[in-house]
């Protein structure tokens, strides 16, 4: 089972909170002579039988008597999990268009957060978007990354101040914690950050309190040091030093995990990251038009970055093959990214990096959900909520076959999936919804990694409201 070892080897946290609702709409049907990837290996033809929101059977004859979906040709995938998001608004409606069935929140308002996990324990909640866990508020120093959005959030600046600190977001609702542990050196910036002592002081609370503590890092050094602090896992892999042996020997023996979020990585690279999603006409047809330009957005390029997408990839490569768990996680919205597209981007660039096709799909399905403990998904198993995806083609032989979707099912209902509004009717709709004033569209844009007051896009630069008023 890809990155099984080190995974189940791990301290469990504590199971975050899942609806075990049973009351769903009524449903049965079977996906006849399909291949499965089950989360951890391919089956080469079977059927899969679903009855009111679980996964009944996988590989028995079909019953007769119920709806057969025709699976010859097709190859039927659990839900994706999207490890390192930043949700608001319509954020997980448009994720599930996608085939994103659960997103890992690593900053949003707490409010929101506390929203959407209360409408997930309903019978019949959250059929209509993807599933949330949040860390909630993040951990940041006064002024540090985190603090620069617009939304007033409280900020740590001593060790002895942690515990508290970690209790106030456990009170929250924060499923586990999110620290930042970045100077901005690596983008050619300069912020605040947290000390080394006060880094070590909230991995060890969070982890007293049974939770992970997840690291925001930007560069190799970071790396070093959260890992030597205790760090569950890093959600960022870094561009700037190539790995070596003895950082992956470290990571290893504290036994924590990666999500590297390639796709933002190549962004600040001065790449638009999901410039060939728009083009793909498998999804072109799916992503609107503000995703659109998001997807081709940038990072500018600054003259002292020392960002190399090439270094986050072997990086990336030297951890799979010493059984790091690898998780696929975008860091949506910001600049060459978007909800649920840039997912299928992600496992892409996860093959590029050296994974087989096998383990990409696994970093976003069986291995974030072994690792979050979420216990009811990310896998085509027996028992298992049935969020699922089926597409055409074979994703083992190419990967961006994920692209190709046939059917998207959450908790056994099937997913309405509508073309977007053409690009009359978005600039119709976006003139009423106030989506056309770019101060407002920039906001969402410069989401996640700090921009400095410039996001870019192709051709033409929109400023942040948020960091324009600094």
């Amino acid at each position: 089972m890809v990155g099984a070892g080190v995974a189940g080897a791990r301290q469990r946290p504590a199971p975050v909170a899942q609806s075990d609702a049973r009351e769903l709409v009524k449903t049965e049907f079977v996906i006849k002579d399909v291949r499965v990837f089950d989360g951890d290996r391919v089956i080469r033809r079977t059927n899969v039988l679903v009855r009111d929101g679980s996964i009944m059977r996988v590989g028995s004859a079909a019953p007769a008597g119920v709806e057969s979906i025709p699976g010859d040709g097709r190859t039927l995938l659990p839900g994706f999990i999207d490890a390192h998001t930043h949700a608001f608004g319509d954020a997980l409606t448009r994720a599930l268009m996608f085939g994103v069935t659960t997103e890992l929140d690593m900053f949003t308002d707490h409010r929101f957060a506390a929203f959407m996990r209360a409408e997930q324990l309903k019978p019949d909640g959250a059929l209509r978007r993807a599933d949330l866990f949040s860390a909630g508020t993040l951990v940041t120093a006064p002024k540090g990354h985190g603090t620069e959005y617009g939304m007033a959030i409280p900020t740590l600046a001593a060790a002895a101040e942690a515990p508290g600190f970690v209790d106030a977001r456990i009170a929250e609702g924060s499923d586990y914690i999110k620290i930042i542990y970045d100077d901005g050196a690596a983008l050619g910036l300069n912020f605040p950050t947290l000390d080394r002592d006060v880094l070590r002081a909230v991995i060890d609370a969070a982890k007293k309190r049974g939770k992970l503590a997840v690291v925001h890092i930007g560069s190799r050094q970071g790396a070093e040091d959260a890992i030597a602090a205790g760090a569950s896992g890093l959600v960022h892999i870094f561009a700037d030093v190539a790995a070596d042996a003895g950082f992956v020997r470290r990571v290893g023996t504290a036994r924590a995990f990666v999500t590297p979020t390639l796709s933002v990585i190549e962004s600040t690279t001065g790449v638009p990251s999901g410039a060939s999603l728009v083009k793909d006409l498998r999804l072109e047809p799916f992503i609107n038009r503000q995703e659109r330009t998001s997807l081709n957005g940038m990072f500018p390029k600054r003259a002292s970055s020392k960002q190399d997408l090439g270094v986050a990839l072997a990086a990336t490569k030297l951890l799979h093959e010493a059984k790091v768990p690898i998780l696929a996680g975008t860091d949506a919205p910001n600049p060459g990214t978007s909800h649920g597209s840039s997912l299928h981007r992600e496992v892409e660039l996860l093959v590029r990096a050296g994974l087989s096709p096998e383990a990409a799909l696994a970093a976003a399905t069986s291995v974030p959900a072994r690792v979050f403990s979420l216990k009811d998904r990310g896998r085509v198993a027996p028992g298992l909520r049935a969020d699922l995806v089926l597409v055409t083609g074979d994703p083992m032989r190419d990967i961006t076959a994920t692209r190709d979707i046939v059917a998207i099912w959450k908790r056994g209902v099937r997913v309405d999936r509508p073309k977007a509004p053409t690009e009359t009717a978005a600039a119709a709709a976006a003139t009423t919804t106030g989506l056309a004033n770019p101060r407002r569209v920039s906001r969402s844009f410069c989401m996640g990694w700090r921009s400095d007051r410039l996001c870019v896009r192709r051709g033409s630069t929109i400023r942040s409201r948020a960091s324009s008023s600094r």
